[in-house]
């Protein structure tokens, strides 16, 4: 009996169930931050409606930060996967810490845009450059 017993534990099944609320489970990307030293936060944004581009980007430099120099460029992406530069705007500097800018440009529909802002903040007298970009569909 003792043994039947014993080999009717092996085959039952055991269902087990963890505990995890939603606040437990964390996206894997968020470990994964760049570590600058003179930028606290990038964002580039570019919404094309009726073949109106409008592209906006903001940069706030950490505590120090003395100024931001910012070249933005426009670009198309081709369906080779090459680039052709639209349109670009150099040297968009301020004195402080933080950079804003606003700017429109007609693109044709049909065609994948990417606006790139290369951005370099100097900070305690130190350089350091890096950048953000986004990619958009022009219906």
């Amino acid at each position: 009996m003792l043994a039947c017993f014993v080999l009717s534990l092996v085959f039952v099944p055991i269902i087990t169930y963890a505990d995890l609320s939603a606040t437990d489970i964390k996206p894997s990307y968020e470990s994964i931050m760049p570590l600058w030293l003179n930028f606290e936060m990038l964002s580039a944004d570019m919404t094309i409606n009726n073949g109106r581009a409008e592209m906006s980007g903001f940069i706030i430099g950490n505590v120090g930060t003395t100024s931001i120099t910012v070249n933005a460029v426009l670009e198309r992406i081709n369906p080779n996967g090459t680039a052709t530069r639209i349109d670009s705007w150099s040297n968009l500097r301020v004195n402080s810490d933080i950079w804003t800018w606003e700017r429109a440009h007609m693109v044709a529909r049909g065609h994948e845009y990417r606006l790139t802002l290369n951005a370099v903040a100097v900070r305690n007298g130190v350089s350091e450059s890096t950048s953000v970009s986004r990619a958009v569909w022009a219906n």
